[in-house]
Parts: C-alpha cells; sequence; structure tokens
C-alpha cells in the first residue's frame, strides 16, 4: 500500500475559466494515464478525503495537474500559493499501453486534456489531436510542439462533440479521456481501431479498498477504475 508524502507549491493558477493548473515539485517515474490522490496539508480533516487527479505532465523535477473547479475540495486547492504544502499518494491506476503505429490519435473532452500530454510526449509517432470543449478552449497550445494536427471543438458555438470530428477508420490506435458518454460514443462508432480509454468514476479510497468506483465490464465482471483502470482496452467496457 502507498503512503503519503508532502510536496510543495510551485505554482498554481487558473489558466481558462474554472479551469487551473498546479505544479508540485516532487517527481516519480509516472507513467501517462496513472492518478494521484491529493489533499491539502492545511486541512487535515476538511475535506476528510482525499481527491483524485489524471497527471498531467512530469518532469525530473516536478509534477503538474489540471483541475476543474467544481466543489469544496478543488476551491480550496485553487487558493494555494507557491511553498504551500500537499499531500500526496501515487502514482496509482494503470497508465495508457504506449503503441507506436503509424497513425494515432488522441481524442479528450473538456478537463480530460490533461493526461493526454505526456502520453503525447511519450509517443515516438506524432499523434493528432482531437480536443472537445463545452465551451472555450484551453491548454491547446502547450500541444503544439508534440502532435501533428490539432482538431477541436466547442459545443457551444458549433453545437457538435468531438466525437463528430474523428474518422476512426483512419487510426491504427486510439487514446481517449473524458466523460464517460463521450467514451462511450467514440467506443461505438469505432470499428477497427485499437482503442484504448481512461474512465472517470468517483473515489474514496484511489487503492481499490473501498470499490466505489466498480463499474460493469462486459462479461459481467466488476472491476475497480482506480485498481484495474483506470485505463482500459474500450471492448472490455463497452464491447
Amino acid at each position: 500500500m502507498k503512503t503519503s508524502i508532502f510536496g510543495k507549491v510551485l505554482s498554481n493558477r487558473e489558466i481558462s475559466k474554472n479551469v487551473w493548473k498546479i505544479e508540485i515539485d516532487k517527481s516519480f517515474g509516472s507513467l501517462p494515464g496513472q492518478f494521484f490522490m491529493l489533499k491539502v496539508k492545511s486541512f487535515a480533516t476538511d475535506p476528510l478525503l482525499f481527491r483524485p487527479f489524471s497527471l498531467c505532465n512530469e518532469t525530473e523535477k516536478s509534477i503538474t495537474f489540471l483541475y476543474l473547479i467544481k466543489g469544496k475540495g478543488t476551491n480550496i486547492l485553487k487558493e494555494q500559493k507557491k511553498g504551500d504544502e500537499i499531500e500526496l499518494i501515487g502514482p496509482l491506476g494503470n497508465g495508457f499501453e504506449i503503441k507506436n503505429k503509424d497513425k494515432i490519435a488522441l481524442v479528450s473532452g473538456g478537463i480530460g486534456i490533461a493526461p493526454m500530454l505526456m502520453l503525447a510526449k511519450k509517443l515516438k509517432v506524432k499523434p493528432d489531436l482531437y480536443a472537445g470543449f463545452s465551451d472555450e478552449e484551453f491548454f491547446i497550445e502547450e500541444f503544439k510542439d508534440h502532435v501533428q494536427n490539432i482538431i477541436t471543438s466547442s459545443e457551444k458555438k458549433e453545437g457538435i462533440f468531438i466525437t463528430e470530428k474523428i474518422n476512426t477508420d483512419n487510426y491504427d490506435v486510439i487514446y481517449s479521456c473524458g466523460p464517460n458518454g463521450m467514451l462511450e460514443t467514440l467506443s461505438k462508432k469505432n470499428k477497427n481501431s485499437k482503442l484504448f480509454i481512461s474512465m472517470e468514476s468517483h473515489m474514496a479510497c484511489g487503492i481499490g479498498a473501498c470499490l466505489g468506483c466498480s463499474i460493469k465490464k462486459m462479461d459481467g465482471t466488476n472491476a475497480r477504475v482506480c485498481k484495474e483502470g483506470p485505463v482500459f482496452d474500450a471492448k472490455e467496457i463497452f464491447g
């Protein structure tokens, strides 16, 4: 069982409306697609539980997360300044299986763009990025040196989802992270590509003990998103 450690905030800023980017002075040799449980040190019991955050990037000196302001926990997190301490547990879960094929696509929805950056940097083949947003785009500029093409959509402005802009037959491998509804739509649209999906789920422990993040697989068995996931072969979940 992993124990928690403390890291210090290097930077913590808003990059778009209600979307924040935090960098912490720790490095773990993590894999793209893994996640961490975070808690602000000064709030030892309020909120009581850690919160899960997908790893966005990691260097030899720091790790970076994107987070969306949703409730009490993230509102507390955004108030943290340089030098403040954050408690972390991780890296947790299974990351993306790296497949360096001829044609690769990354498909993200909203804050699901976060783990795509580290993945894009690890791939030997430059992928195409398909990024969907409910309204304004964010974080796109971070990908310009690591992908071939960037295709975006805004539900509010265009009235279409990013899954409508991708021809899955054009790719050997597709990696996706975003709302579970988007992942299901992409999976049903996909016919021939190898599709890996990173599932979203509420988590209390992050280590597989509480079973609160369990989902049903196509074979009828249950899988814990935090332990067996968060990355799955789409066929396991959606057929």
